[in-house]
């Protein structure tokens, strides 16, 4: 965060640039998902768009119990076309469904939520792998 709020910095890959200097490599992913949890979004300023601190502290604090939610709840995944079906135990879903729509991940459109069954909808059949992918490295185990 420091990064951000001390210089004006306008692409993943000028961040990742700028890490890689200070000793840190991180993956584009990597970078995506963490400016995201952290309240990191671009607006425009002085007719450039930069990152900048923008979520509110209570949203920051959230993104951790959505991962949780997710670890948690996550039993199986497996890509349908360009969907991906997501298992949970019963009641889950909703909440499960939810958590998917605040990560903000580019590879989903929305999510359509059951009892123990959360519909992703990505656009290609690549994204929806890519989401399945994502969702194992959140979750830490294997979903397919």
């Amino acid at each position: 965060m420091s990064l951000v709020s001390s210089m004006r910095i306008g692409s993943q890959a000028e961040l990742a640039r700028h890490l890689r200097r200070r000793g840190f490599t991180a993956t584009q992913a990597t970078l995506s998902r963490d400016l995201r949890d952290l309240g990191i979004g671009k607006r425009p300023i002085d007719g450039r768009t930069s990152y900048v601190l923008n979520a509110p502290a209570s949203e920051i604090l959230e993104a951790p119990r959505r991962s949780m939610d997710m670890q948690a709840f996550v039993q199986r995944a497996r890509v349908v076309g360009n969907l991906a079906l997501v298992m949970t135990p019963p009641g889950r879903a909703q909440g499960v469904a939810r958590s998917i729509d605040l990560m903000g991940w580019k590879e989903v459109a929305g999510t359509i939520a059951g009892d123990d069954t959360v519909l992703v909808i990505a656009a290609t059949h690549t994204q929806a792998k890519r989401f399945v992918e994502m969702m194992e490295e959140l979750t830490g185990k294997p979903l397919r």
